[in-house]
């Protein structure tokens, strides 16, 4: 029989930092990954920690903000480089609706530790010479992260190893065994598996894979391309996004939300085009590359030679409150679900510690009953 104390099911960011995190604590862990591990929506993103376009609560401010520091020495304490270094952002303002509310943002964030600014558009000129700036006031400017996402999943996967975890990719989860309102046994194609808990990080699968156990988490999805360029000479200098993202794409059918990203290798990763649909998918669409391309050109006019080597398309988890889902699921006494973060990647070194403890029976540092999927029951 093949028992260990938790099985994780996703192997991504959420599933392998807490893997890592399980194991140093000395508890046996078993990660089940249905594709290649590190190789599904969180390796399909563009790298970046996020800093000051989190919500604005106590909570949310204090891990990114301290999550952010934890990857000043998470190399180190990993054994294993993913390209971290700091890198500027601009987030691209076109209204005195949204300037003011930056400005209302700045003066909350920069005193709580994530410093930001409003800068008009001839700074921002200065700052990127060769943007066009024509229909901008100018920008929120801001310091964020960036990262290799395949590396830091494989650092976290290995690290875990290391420490005794045990990570299977290519092992698709096909049901479980249910018995007194707990889980018993995870089904996959070849193997059945026993755990004390069950943990699922799957993101945007995460609703498929608890349905298999009776249950239904609200976690819905959009659908959001990206491609990659060929290597260009160094004339984009920090990270650039709208500053009403989520505006843009909010209930949309099609949307384009223009974002650029210079890769350390001289590519430049450009997202995205977001879609709604039904089906859970990583394919790309001819509208996806085009609508992208058109929005870069009248950014950055001199990419319009620039050739695409890439295109990559993921889902993207939220919830109906646009807020993460972190804690025990009601109804099974031993289920476990964390999923869509809003910022991912920032948050996930500080998290996975939270949420180890969660999965131990003992009290993280801060409470995370906010995120609990037990929000959502209905009286």
């Amino acid at each position: 029989m093949q028992k260990f104390d938790v099985i994780i099911i996703g192997g991504g960011f959420l599933g392998l930092s807490t893997a890592y995190q399980l194991s140093k604590m000395g508890v046996s862990t078993l990660l089940l990954e249905a594709g290649d591990i590190g190789g599904g929506t969180s390796a399909s993103c563009s790298g970046r920690a996020q800093t000051c376009e989190g919500h604005l609560d106590p909570l949310n401010i204090q891990i990114i903000r301290d999550g952010l520091a934890k990857h000043e020495t998470l190399e180190e304490e990993l054994g294993a480089t993913y390209d971290w270094r700091k890198i500027g952002l601009f987030l691209l303002i076109k209204s005195e609706e949204l300037w003011n509310r930056w400005k209302e943002r700045s003066a909350i964030l920069t005193p709580a530790g994530i410093p930001t600014e409003v800068v008009d558009r001839n700074s921002l000129q200065a700052a990127e010479p060769h943007m066009n700036t024509a229909n901008l006031l100018g920008a929120a400017y801001s310091i964020e992260g960036m990262l290799d996402p395949l590396k830091f999943s494989l650092a976290y996967a290995k690290a875990a190893q290391r420490n005794g975890a045990v990570i299977q990719g290519r092992s698709r989860v096909t049901g479980f065994e249910v018995q007194n309102q707990r889980i018993t046994a995870v089904k996959t194609n070849d193997q059945t598996y026993y755990a004390d808990k069950i943990a699922v990080m799957a993101g945007a699968w995460t609703s498929k894979v608890t349905e298999l156990a009776g249950i239904s988490v609200p976690v819905h999805h959009t659908h959001a391309e990206a491609l990659v360029t060929e290597r260009i000479p160094e004339m984009i200098f920090n990270n650039v996004e709208l500053a009403d993202f989520y505006e843009t794409i909010h209930g949309k059918a099609r949307a384009v939300a223009i974002g650029v990203h210079p890769q350390l290798n001289g590519t430049l990763d450009i997202s995205e085009a977001v879609t709604m649909t039904d089906r859970l998918h990583k394919g790309v669409s001819a509208w996806g590359a085009t609508s992208i391309s058109k929005e870069l050109i009248q950014l950055y006019p001199f990419l319009e030679k620039a050739r695409i080597v890439r295109c990559w398309g993921r889902p993207t988890s939220f919830t109906p409150d646009e807020e993460p889902l972190i804690g025990w699921v009601p109804g099974l006494d031993n289920l476990f679900v964390a999923t869509s973060l809003v910022i991912t990647i920032t948050t996930v070194p500080l998290l996975s510690e939270w949420m180890a403890m969660m999965l131990q029976g003992l009290t993280p540092p801060v409470s995370l009953a906010e995120y609990s999927p037990g929000r959502f029951q209905t009286a």
